[in-house]
Parts: structure tokens; C-alpha cells; sequence
């Protein structure tokens, strides 16, 4: 084969490929979502919050009952994408954002697996909302210089709230989905590489993995039940 007719067939190739690829698939912009919204200073549900997706003006908030659940409709829409060999399968999240009177106003996550459809939320979304009297944690001190805006400073609290929850008698709301949820909106919130931003960045990074170790505690938990029971860590025997 001359190398012309190596080079057209290489560029009818190519050109082949780019067409089966290029498509206009379903993506995800927001799962349908259901949660609960819990008042921290009292651990009671919270009544009559707006609830919704935070930037997605196209899905209405709803408003939470009596016993402070809720629930979000999903929405998808048409993109053109280049399919990839991996199929283009991955966890994605949208962020939920909560308000009611005399409360800050409370942020979340909801995660869910990019690419397929329909897509729901994989744990119950749990928005935590604090007083606006709740003020500032050890740890917005060390970050003082390095977070921005009501999402970071409710993270914040956050992270103040779970550093004095007991792993061995959390409250009656905190279970596996929720401590997921918890879980994932702090990394979102406040990323990893978020921290080399901070003048005090190893002791901010020291003091937050501290504060959030106990719902690390019961994430290992929860996994450590699921495991078969021979799999299971035995406890140390006492001396």
C-alpha cells in the first residue's frame, strides 16, 4: 500500500471512529433525591425548610414536611459527548442547599453514578441546619484565609459538630446513610487539595482529619458489619 493510500485510509478511519463516538447521550444534572432536614440544636426534624438543588433553576424547591423529609425530582438532559473506552461510567454529586427562618442556610450532597438513567441518589441526603447564633469553630480560625462563602462556612460547622459526636451512642438520626452523606459533602466542601491554600495548611489538614474521625469511626463500622463474619477484626484480649 502506497503511503497515500496509507494515509487516506488512516484519515477514513479516524473520521469513522469520530462519528460513532460523538454522540448526544443523557447526563445527569441532578438525581432524583429524597432527605431529611435535622435542626442540630435539637436533633428534631425541621418543618417547612426549602429544599433545593443549589444552581438548578429548573427543578422547584419543595418544602419539608412534619417529620423534616423531602423530596427532589430528578433531571437530565441532552449533551454531546465523546464516548470514551470506559464506557464514561462515574460518581457524580449535586449539591442540595436548605433554608428556614432563623436558621444559616444548610448545604449537602447528593451522590449518585453518572451514566445511566435514570439516576437516583445512592444514600438519603441528610441537610444538618445550625443557629445563626451557632458561631465560630477552632477550625475557622486556622482557615480564616482560605474559604469562601456559605457553603464552606457551613462545612465548617460541620466539621465542629461530628468532632464531638460519640461513635458508640450517635444520635438516633446518624446512621449509614447518613453518616455517607456527611461523609461525602465534606469532601466536596472542603477538598484535600483546598487546604494548601491555608497559611496554617498542616495543622488545618491535621485539625480536620482529628475533628471528622468520628464519623470515620462509624463508616468502618458499618463496613466491618457487612463483612462476613470470619472476615471480621476479633477484639484484643485484655490483659
Amino acid at each position: 500500500m502506497s503511503r497515500l493510500a496509507l494515509n487516506t485510509f488512516l484519515i477514513g478511519a479516524a473520521c469513522l471512529c469520530l462519528s460513532a463516538c460523538v454522540t448526544r447521550r443523557e447526563f445527569v444534572v441532578a438525581p432524583e433525591t429524597g432527605g431529611v432536614v435535622i435542626d442540630v440544636a435539637t436533633g428534631a426534624p425541621v418543618e417547612g425548610a426549602a429544599v433545593r438543588f443549589a444552581g438548578v433553576d429548573a427543578i422547584a424547591a419543595t418544602v419539608t414536611a412534619a417529620d423534616g423529609r423531602f423530596a427532589l425530582p430528578g433531571l437530565t438532559e441532552k449533551r454531546t459527548i465523546v464516548a470514551v473506552p470506559l464506557g464514561g461510567v462515574f460518581r457524580d454529586s449535586t449539591l442540595v442547599q436548605a433554608s428556614a427562618p432563623g436558621r444559616e442556610e444548610a448545604f449537602a450532597t447528593a451522590g449518585f453514578i453518572q451514566g445511566g438513567r435514570p439516576a437516583s441518589a445512592i444514600y438519603r441526603v441528610t441537610v444538618l441546619m445550625f443557629p445563626p447564633d451557632a458561631g465560630e469553630t477552632p477550625l475557622h480560625a486556622l482557615m480564616s484565609d482560605c474559604t469562601a462563602g456559605e457553603e464552606q462556612e457551613h462545612a465548617l460547622q460541620l466539621v465542629g459538630f461530628v468532632s464531638a459526636i460519640d461513635p458508640e451512642s450517635p444520635p438516633a438520626w446518624l446512621d449509614e446513610d447518613a453518616v455517607e452523606a456527611l461523609r461525602e459533602h465534606l469532601q466536596r466542601a472542603l477538598p484535600s487539595p483546598g487546604f494548601q491554600s491555608c497559611a496554617r495548611m498542616n495543622e488545618a489538614f491535621a485539625m480536620f482529619r482529628a475533628q471528622t474521625e468520628p464519623l470515620e469511626a462509624l463508616a468502618r463500622a458499618a463496613y466491618i458489619k457487612k463483612l462476613p463474619p470470619h472476615l471480621r477484626p476479633t477484639a484484643e484480649p485484655e490483659d
